[in-house]
């Protein structure tokens, strides 16, 4: 609805909060999706360094312990490289509940950022959204203001 407040549909699950990153996996926690109908990752990518490179996919579980983890196929970002000019920009993966294997009980996700090469700057986010049963919970924030 027009009305309805952002914290009141949406609400932060897991974060990799903004700082230069070495390479490697950086994995957010497994967070469940019970209370959701879609979840979006946000990856903000800044400088790369010379040669960087980073990947993004999500990776889903029975549980938020990461049972029986998997890739989500097709839930992944075109590998960002730093010859290519990929830093300062803003990346997006959306995954829809029913996209889960929900036949084999999956309902928890976690987001992985590979680094590769060199250091790159990012903060990354996963958001759950279309709440089952609204408002969201207000925890996930540090402020809100109306």
């Amino acid at each position: 609805m027009y009305t309805e407040r952002f914290s009141e549909c949406t609400c932060p699950l897991a974060a990799q909060f903004a700082d230069s990153f070495a390479a490697g996996n950086h994995d957010t926690s497994y967070v469940s999706l019970q209370s959701y109908h879609r979840a979006v990752a946000l990856i903000n990518v800044g400088d790369m360094a010379t040669n960087a490179t980073l990947d993004a996919l999500l990776y889903q579980a029975t549980d938020t312990s990461g049972t029986s983890a998997k890739v989500i196929s097709g839930k992944s970002i075109t590998q960002l490289t730093q010859a290519g000019g990929d830093g300062d920009a803003l990346y997006c993966i959306e995954v829809q509940t029913e996209e889960l294997d929900v036949d084999g009980s999956f309902d928890c996700i976690m987001l992985r950022v590979t680094v590769g090469t060199a250091a790159v700057e990012f903060g990354a986010w996963v958001f759950g959204l279309e709440p089952r049963y609204k408002p969201t919970a207000t925890s996930g924030w540090g402020e809100i203001v109306t």
